[in-house]
């Protein structure tokens, strides 16, 4: 015998089963759906001006933010830019955040080699001249125009205030920055430590790093001090960081790897970095020169020297041969390899806490 059902009563049923079937496969079609669209749209970057911050100009300051709300890592990246301290370097450093932002290459890629895919990320532009670290207003530089406000450690400070109303608690953060902001990372290092306590923090500093007072005399970091406000940025409990000639900045790569050797940390550099030669270069003949620059065989040894005396232990290190100054941006990050390990790999690693070191000097 066959059973018929009335017409109406069909046609319930069929609606019935339609409707069962949606629902048992919206679960995996919603999260194939929002996987696809990780895939086609990336999350945005958002603006955010922050109250009592200003560029060196006295224009609007801030950061820019994309979220991912599934995840509770974050990527903070100062961006790079020169500095500030004579009409020749303040006049190639951006006085305002003028057209900076996020690019898609290097750590800002969508690429499946980029260890903080997916996560959460903070990009600070550059536009205070003091790699960070200033927090002095109205400030006269010889031969430049106008009075500046270095005031980039006071803004870092409001820029974390901000960012943790939205994000209190992390799991992870990844404090990194290129060039001026690869130095900005390194000092701002225990501040943002102290933001959040109960979260590990790794350290990423791409092409930004002090050398002893032999490469980088103790007059222009006296300068940086002057002009900037720099020494109020360093520890109190680091007096070796702040020589009486104003020299001893490397000191504070020291200061790091004692009191903060429970995570590794990362420092990204070429042995010859022509960029860091130029700026290093005004030191020399007791800041009295015409063209500034270091030899790269010079250079190189100061390289040499900070990599056996102060990055050891803790701060793990990735040392390429050649002039290339900054990494993490570029597409350089996937295709720079040492020891068969390319440089995502190897903050791959060090993110995992299972980084070593990479290049000559070990």
């Amino acid at each position: 015998m066959v059973l018929r059902l009335p017409a109406t009563h069909l046609s319930f049923f069929r609606v019935s089963v339609a409707v069962f079937f949606c629902l048992s496969i919206l679960p995996s079609l919603s999260d194939g759906l929002y996987a696809q669209a990780q895939e086609i749209a990336p999350p945005a970057w958002e603006w955010h001006a922050v109250s009592g911050s200003s560029c060196r100009n006295g224009s609007e300051a801030g950061y820019f933010l994309r979220r991912n709300v599934f995840d509770q890592r974050l990527l903070i990246y100062l961006e790079g830019g020169g500095a500030c301290f004579n009409p020749l370097t303040c006049a190639a450093n951006p006085s305002a955040v003028g057209n900076q932002m996020p690019g898609r290459e290097g750590i800002f890629s969508e690429s499946d080699e980029n260890p903080v895919k997916g996560w959460n990320a903070m990009y600070v532009p550059y536009c205070t001249g003091d790699i960070f670290t200033g927090n002095r207003t109205g400030v006269s530089v010889s031969g430049v125009n106008g009075k500046q406000n270095f005031v980039g450690g006071h803004n870092l400070q409001l820029f974390m205030d901000d960012l943790r109303k939205t994000h209190p608690e992390l799991e992870l953060i990844v404090l990194s920055g290129s060039s001026a902001g690869g130095m900005g990372a390194a000092f701002n290092f225990p501040m943002v430590k102290s933001k959040w306590t109960d979260t590990p923090v790794v350290l990423i500093d791409d092409s930004g790093f002090p050398l002893e007072d032999e490469y980088l005399r103790p007059c222009l970091q006296k300068t940086f001090r002057d002009l900037w406000g720099l020494s109020e940025t360093l520890p109190a409990d680091c007096p070796e960081c702040k020589g009486e000639d104003g020299g001893g900045l490397v000191e504070f790569t020291r200061y790091l790897r004692v009191n903060y050797s429970e995570r590794q940390m990362g420092m990204i550099m070429s042995t010859q970095d022509n960029i860091l030669r130029f700026f290093f270069g005004f030191s020399q003949n007791d800041c009295k020169v015409l063209v500034p620059g270091i030899a790269g065989k010079t250079f190189e040894k100061g390289v040499k020297s900070i990599k056996e005396g102060y990055l050891q232990d803790s701060i793990k290190t990735f040392i390429v041969p050649g002039e290339t100054h900054t990494f993490l941006s570029s597409k350089g990050f996937y295709q720079t390899k040492l020891e068969n390990q390319t440089m995502a790999a190897w903050v791959k690693d060090l993110i995992d806490q299972e980084a070593v070191d990479r290049g000559p000097y070990k």
